[in-house]
């Protein structure tokens, strides 16, 4: 699967590259703050797309996330109305708050234009499966942004497990540990509370903190453990970050119905952690240890009485990807999705990170969200399929 998954994204990044001779795709991005612009710099390097419209109820972020594509682009306060007046859109790009993802994305789907979805798919079961089946309906692609499934040193982990470099996995760990989120987020008025409230401090908006950033290593980790959840359990809470719903730290455990477990813990006062402890994800299996190093792109093979192993996952991207001083590694993940994302579009083929991908990782958070509120063991089944 992994030697596959590398020959094509060596494909797509050669179909990118003979984009010339090619039509380009006409892309729509909804939701122009701060993640889009980003995005926005990573399309720009890669010659498969055009940005030809922009959607953002703010003005500022509109303004900036225009200035940034350059040319003229069509900009429109309501996304309803891109929909209704862009013919001919080969994709759609939403980057909105979380709890608009789904709104979005089914709206897209129904006007008959190819999705890519910023990760969480959605803050519900119910709505993950709404986009699933708008998809279908449609005969569209929906592809979610989970991008770390296309970053290079994960895929080589990924390469590793499945041939059994260190034997059978039985126990994973991952941690988080990183600053609060961005302070000039768009701002939400609180019906509980008639304020201006950051989008990412309230469940209603978010989801909850574990699906805005612990869900992108909670979700490669479960690629790589390659089977079915059987319990989930958190205990976590707002230590240090209270004046808001969503969670500032959390403990979960995680129990396969292969035997693996599978611990994580998340933190968002955890800024000087440094790495490789702010990321760190650690693999032991019967055979040896595999962790990632705080050598970019760099895992560690160990095992007893024998050298250690320093791996290079190797991979490439524009140097306008990998030079950025914010982000590379992110970047690099975005920039090979979006060549995934043109090959979908392109050939019809089902991406990688499909609905079903995408739900599986919002089912994970959501159940050790509900664990901790509920400081109760989840089972799979205590949340809808």
């Amino acid at each position: 699967m992994s030697t596959d998954r590398r020959s094509f994204l060596l494909g797509a990044a050669a179909t990118a590259l003979s984009a010339q001779t090619k039509k380009k795709l006409r892309l729509a991005i909804v939701g122009a703050g701060h993640r889009s612009w980003a995005h926005i710099e990573v399309l720009k390097a890669i010659p498969d797309f055009e940005i030809v419209a922009l959607a953002d109820p703010t003005p500022e972020n509109i303004d900036h996330a225009a200035s940034l594509i350059g040319g003229k682009p069509a900009l429109y306060s309501d996304y309803k109305k891109l929909l209704a007046e862009q013919k001919d859109l080969d994709g759609v790009i939403v980057i909105t708050p979380n709890f608009l993802h789904a709104e979005v994305t089914v709206a897209a789907l129904s006007h008959g234009v190819n999705v890519l979805s910023e990760k969480p798919m959605a803050t519900n079961i119910d709505d993950a499966n709404r986009m699933i089946a708008a998809a279908a309906k449609n005969g569209k692609i929906l592809q979610i942004g989970q991008q770390n499934r296309f970053n290079p040193l994960y895929v080589k982990m990924v390469q590793l497990v499945r041939e059994g470099r260190i034997g059978d996995v039985e126990f994973v760990n991952g941690n988080i540990y990183r600053g609060d989120w961005y302070a000039k987020s768009w701002r939400y008025t609180d019906p509980k509370t008639n304020l201006a409230t950051n989008w990412r401090y309230l469940t209603h908006t978010a989801g909850s903190s574990l699906m805005e950033d612990g869900l992108h290593e909670i979700d490669v980790l479960h690629w790589m453990i390659n089977a079915k959840v059987a319990r989930v359990y958190a205990s976590g809470g707002n230590n240090v970050l209270k004046q808001r719903e969503t969670i500032d730290h959390a403990g979960i455990v995680i129990d396969y119905e292969n035997g693996v477990k599978f611990t994580f813990n998340f933190c968002l006062y955890g800024q000087s952690a440094g790495a490789p402890v702010a990321r760190l994800m650690v693999l032991a299996g019967t055979q040896g240890i595999m962790q990632t190093t705080s050598e970019r792109n760099k895992v560690s093979i160990r095992k007893q009485g024998a050298k250690e192993q320093s791996i290079d996952a190797g991979g490439s991207a524009p140097g306008a990807i990998t030079a950025r001083e914010s982000g590379p590694d992110q970047d690099t993940g975005t920039y090979r999705e979006y060549l995934a994302f043109a090959n979908s579009i392109r050939t019809g083929e089902k991406p990688l990170v499909s609905g079903e991908v995408g739900k599986d990782a919002i089912k994970i958070s959501l159940l050790a969200e509900k664990s901790l509120r509920e400081r109760r063991i989840m089972t799979w089944n205590d949340l809808p399929a």
